[in-house]
């Protein structure tokens, strides 16, 4: 089922879309925005898209179209809702920025467990937005699809509860049980915690964010009181003119109290089996599933490490060029859930989140990102996250568990990627 934002009834998905013209903003606009600053175009956008280390911002502005679906759907309708959209998108003139949609899915839409927190958000939202203004180094671009400009789907906030964490230590054991049985080769099981932001709107924790984590992919989507936000390390695949780029980022340590101690931790991390070899999981699972949509993979033999401010992770690039007829949303398609998020084997490892995990993730580690009409986009999986309403918010962080998984230690690391949400917020 689809709802959409508009007033008018949604259409099917085998009706003919909807053209909607995409226009160049006029330098003097695009000007009139830039100079409301970075924290107006945060609290007053419905989307942010933002990559510091690239010079990337992107701030979607009132709602063109929002294409909502049912919680028990996920990214498959998904897919089918953006493509019928963008056929519908008249792309923007030779050389202007083109207008991109907005997609997010949640985990997990076969998990029967429901948190009403995520009603709002349904099992996965399409949002183009009404305005979006772009800014890349120094040059600021900006594009206009005619449209509605609703007020919003829920306008308050329903309060969050608190999720149980005690049982999380006793299903990494019997994780662990089960995957020394032979049920399965790795799950990741996640658990949340609510604290509260007092006053701290949206808009802060967003420019915390980008400060803080600077190599990340920094986003939030607004729906009503809510807003949910993140700062991912972890991209799940990205296209630009046919030419695909994806990574693998399993394994990590926390980072040290000084040089000294990082050091030894990422050494650690590099000579871990355990590590590696669920990083390796990862890598191959990867090769398996876009192997068919791309040609020409590049894997690097071994991983490096990438650094975040209180985390690191083995991380392996991989490149290749999309075969003809296949794209960016097939590829996605492919991978969610990756091993890193989700377990292996897939189906198996989906089960045991159902039954140890006790929680309705929602949109935390499902696919977030934007597509424009010529196939160009980015994914990422949406990871170090936080649900904002009513004054609270809910932070989610998980861990890949294998056969010689310590519950005490995956808890640790749990604990130190709630740490770095909750120092942002708190700050």
């Amino acid at each position: 089922m689809i709802a959409t934002s508009t007033s008018q009834p949604t259409a099917s998905l085998t009706a003919a879309p909807e053209a909607i013209s995409a226009t160049p903003l006029s330098a003097g606009t695009v000007e009139w925005y830039r100079t409301r600053g970075e924290r107006w175009l945060r609290e007053h956008a419905t989307v942010t898209w933002e990559r510091p280390s690239r010079g990337l911002q992107v701030f979607g502005l009132g709602t063109a179209t929002r294409r909502v679906g049912a919680r028990g759907e996920g990214l498959r309708e998904a897919r089918a809702a953006i493509e019928e959209l963008l056929v519908g998108l008249r792309e923007s003139p030779a050389g202007a920025l083109a207008p991109m949609a907005f997609l997010a899915a949640s985990f997990d839409p076969g998990n029967p467990l429901r948190d009403p927190a995520w009603d709002a958000f349904g099992g996965w939202q399409i949002l183009l937005p009404a305005i979006t203004i772009v800014r890349r180094g120094h040059q600021w671009s900006g594009v206009a699809c005619a449209g509605d400009f609703p007020a919003g789907l829920i306008d308050e906030a329903a309060p969050l509860e608190e999720q149980t964490w005690a049982h999380l230590g006793s299903a990494i054991a019997e994780a662990v049980a089960e995957i020394r049985a032979g049920r399965y080769q790795k799950v990741v099981l996640a658990g949340s915690r609510v604290i509260p932001v007092g006053h701290t709107a949206p808009a802060d924790i967003i420019a915390r964010l980008v400060a803080a984590f600077p190599t990340t992919c920094i986003f939030s989507i607004r729906v009503g009181g809510w807003t949910w936000l993140g700062a991912s390390p972890e991209p799940l695949a990205e296209v630009q003119h046919g030419r695909l780029s994806v990574v693998s980022l399993a394994g990590s340590r926390r980072r040290g109290r000084d040089s000294a101690e990082d050091a030894a931790l990422e050494a650690e991390l590099l000579a871990s089996e355990k590590e590696r070899w669920e990083h390796r999981l990862v890598v191959e699972a990867i090769r398996q599933e876009v192997g068919e949509l791309a040609g020409g993979l590049e894997i690097p033999g071994e991983p490096t490490v990438m650094k975040l401010a209180n985390i690191q992770h083995l991380y392996t690039p991989i490149a290749a060029s999309l075969a003809p007829g296949a794209s960016l949303l097939d590829v996605v398609g492919r991978l969610h859930p990756t091993p890193a998020v989700g377990g292996w084997p897939r189906d198996a490892a989906l089960d045991a989140i159902r039954r140890l995990e006790r929680m309705d993730r929602g949109w935390y580690a499902g696919p977030v990102g934007w597509v424009d009409p010529s196939g160009n986009g980015e994914f990422v999986v949406g990871l170090r996250t936080a649900l904002v309403g009513g004054g609270r918010a809910r932070l989610y962080a998980g861990a890949g568990i294998v056969a010689d998984s310590a519950p005490a230690a995956e808890l640790e690391e749990i604990e130190t990627k709630f740490d770095a949400l909750r120092g942002v917020i708190h700050r």
